[in-house]
């Protein structure tokens, strides 16, 4: 029997001495926590950047990083995808560093959301608590969407 179901690698830090410069630019109107992914694959919080500040950070070719929105959870982009993984810098790059450091300039960036993204976060916005979304005149997957959409709004009535 075939196996259709593609192999997906897991997302880690390999150990590597290859050091790579970097500047995290939040271009964003959010603040953005910056997140190393570990040797174990998990998350580790390593700053939080504030929206159109800059960090410096030293990192290591093989250390993928990943940005998101501090109160949501959603994840920004970088280079038009969701993680960051350095590159080794090499004469195309010098276009992109900044003389004075050697560092190479990273934009976080907002991810391009879909019309129905944009209407979802507009009413969770506007509802007070999450389970305002099951009196809404729409349909009930829509109904859960929305209550389960970030941040949280708790009951009013909960102590």
């Amino acid at each position: 029997m075939v196996n259709n179901n593609p192999i997906i690698p897991l997302l880690k830090s390999i150990e590597n001495r290859e050091r790579v410069l970097v500047t995290f630019i939040n271009t964003t109107p959010y603040t953005a926590e910056i997140l190393w992914i570990n040797f174990e694959g998990q998350a580790v919080r390593y700053a939080v950047l504030d929206s159109h500040k800059a960090c410096g950070i030293n990192t290591y070719v093989t250390h993928p990083w990943i940005f998101m929105e501090r109160e949501t959870g959603d994840r920004f982009m970088v280079e038009g995808k969701d993680v960051y993984m350095p590159r080794a810098v090499c004469s195309t790059q010098n276009m992109l560093m900044d003389s004075r450091s050697q560092r190479i300039n990273v934009f976080i960036t907002l991810p391009i959301y879909t019309l129905r993204d944009i209407a979802m976060r507009v009413i969770k916005r506007h509802l007070r608590y999450d389970k305002q979304a099951f009196t809404l005149d729409i349909p009930r997957a829509l109904q859960y969407e929305l209550a389960l959409l970030l941040p949280k709004k708790g009951d009013p009535k909960a102590p």
